[in-house]
């Protein structure tokens, strides 16, 4: 017989379900999203912005599917079913006493947080960060609830959470709070000292380093360039002082992306009773992983030169040690039914929202960054090739990493296509042994941009005129095709 209070959380799950498969199907990539889509056509051990997992299971997706929107988005929605079966399978430890409820219930809460909801749907690094560095969590917690009573622990469940934290450390640098927040607890635990005696702790975690090889390998093969990539280069020289007005900005978008309907059951997570049993040892790992990516990521978002690059996605690992065990901490029905009802109106707004854009904003007189990001892909790519073939350029180029994705996306290559942004990019990267110096390239540029704004790119630049990208028959946003002759180096 099908329990009752069980009902709500199984339709809340269906329901995310379906707005995560209308997505997947009918959305193409937005800006970031197809530049993380290009990496899987350029296998490489790792890559400028990031660790490598995101690019090489996109090259996997492309294989099996080519370059559609469901292909862009199959990578998410797997590691998403990998997740729901681990979070399955931990909850017979979690909750012995009911694990079906627990799981249903937590599974539900999990989709209705607008944040894990988004990140495990759209191709972002996070997405496959998100679920190894769960099951990482989970295993290692499984394992130090087994030793807090003295007993020795399944070595199975340490060397998976090694494993586990290494795939995280794969799919973006912040995983290393893992490490850091098990390294407090270890050392800060008396009962889980004598692991520092232990060989298994030592060789657990060369597999974790091993695994993250090829992070170190690429980036040595180039002079470290991501290191400078992510202080110096994603840094501004707007000053070099500190305030809380970051701090504010970034815990406000948090709590209203994560939910304020969470918030307490976060903060007893954080700072309340520690619980009995195994529970408790996953929660001090969950505990010190939090607060170590909170302290970090809270102290870049107080430094002026770094504020406005600090988003709520950075904090993801401050968030997911609680949410994947939010059950144990959110007793209130009250707080779930709310929570869930909060997740169901910003998740159906924001799919509804990309099935009919521009539409809703423009009804609204709302400028639509969104779309314009998202949407136009093949109309510009058609309108640049048209205009490559009529005036004999080899290339295709635009002025942001972004657009240029997009292109190469809509184009279903980047063999053609390079950045004119100047910026440091996995673009730059790729190009810089090819033999493009001299040739003619037509430019996709924001709308009335100058000929005179490309001149020292050039030899001549020539406007072609605006081009429109559309959607329904509305336009989304003009852009401008320019002929560029002779590319300067």
């Amino acid at each position: 017989m099908a329990r009752r209070d069980l009902v709500l959380p199984r339709l809340a799950v269906a329901y995310f379900l379906v707005l995560k498969l209308v997505y997947a199907l009918f959305v193409p990539p937005n800006i970031d999203e197809a530049y993380y889509w290009l990496w899987g056509a350029h296998l490489q051990w790792s890559y400028l912005d990031h660790a490598p997992l995101v690019g090489w299971a996109g090259g996997a997706a492309a294989l099996l599917l080519g370059w559609t929107p469901i292909a862009v988005h199959l990578p998410a929605l797997l590691s998403f079913g990998v997740l729901v079966y681990g979070l399955a399978r931990s909850a017979e430890w979690l909750a012995t006493e009911d694990p079906e409820r627990h799981f249903w219930v937590g599974l539900a809460l999990f989709c209705a947080s607008p944040l894990l909801n988004a990140l495990t749907t759209l191709n972002y690094p996070d997405h496959v960060l998100i679920c190894f560095s769960a099951l990482s969590m989970l295993q290692l917690g499984k394992y130090l609830g087994a030793l807090r009573n003295g007993g020795e622990g399944r070595l199975r469940d340490l060397y998976l959470g090694a494993l586990f934290m290494g795939l995280a450390g794969l799919s973006k640098y912040n995983a290393v709070f893992i490490a850091l927040g098990l390294l407090v607890v270890i050392v800060g635990q008396l009962e889980f000292r004598r692991l520092l005696r232990s060989p298994h702790l030592y060789l657990a975690g060369l597999l974790t380093v091993t695994i993250t090889l090829p992070v170190a390998w690429w980036n040595a093969q180039h002079h470290f360039v991501s290191v400078g990539f992510h202080t110096a280069g994603r840094f501004n020289a707007s000053g070099s002082h500190f305030s809380l007005d970051g701090v504010t900005s970034v815990l406000t978008a948090s709590l209203f992306y994560v939910s304020p309907f969470l918030a307490w059951g976060l903060f007893r997570f954080l700072f309340g009773r520690e619980l009995a049993g195994p529970q408790g040892a996953y929660q001090l790992l969950g505990r010190w992983t939090a607060l170590l990516s909170s302290v970090g990521m809270l102290a870049l978002a107080s430094w002026s030169a770094a504020a406005n690059q600090v988003k709520p996605h950075w904090l993801v690992l401050s968030f997911l040690p609680f949410v994947i065990v939010a059950p144990l901490f959110v007793r209130s029905r009250w707080a779930i039914r709310l929570h869930l009802a909060w997740g169901m109106l910003l998740m159906s707004l924001a799919t509804l929202y990309y099935l009919a854009a521009p539409l809703p904003t423009q009804l609204l007189g709302v400028r639509d960054r969104e779309a314009v990001e998202t949407f136009g892909q093949e109309q510009l790519a058609a309108a640049a090739k048209a205009a490559a073939a009529l005036h004999g350029a080899s290339l295709i180029a635009s002025t942001t990493y972004g657009n240029t994705a997009k292109l190469a996306f809509g184009l279903g290559s980047d063999g053609n296509v390079i950045d004119l942004s100047g910026q440091p990019g996995q673009f730059r990267l790729w190009r810089q042994e090819l033999p493009d110096t001299g040739k003619n390239v037509i430019i996709v540029a924001p709308a009335g941009a100058p000929p005179s704004g490309f001149a020292d790119r050039f030899d001549s630049v020539e406007d072609l005129g605006p081009v429109d990208a559309e959607r329904f028959g509305h336009r989304l946003t003009t852009y401008q095709l320019l002929l560029g002759r002779g590319l300067r180096p």
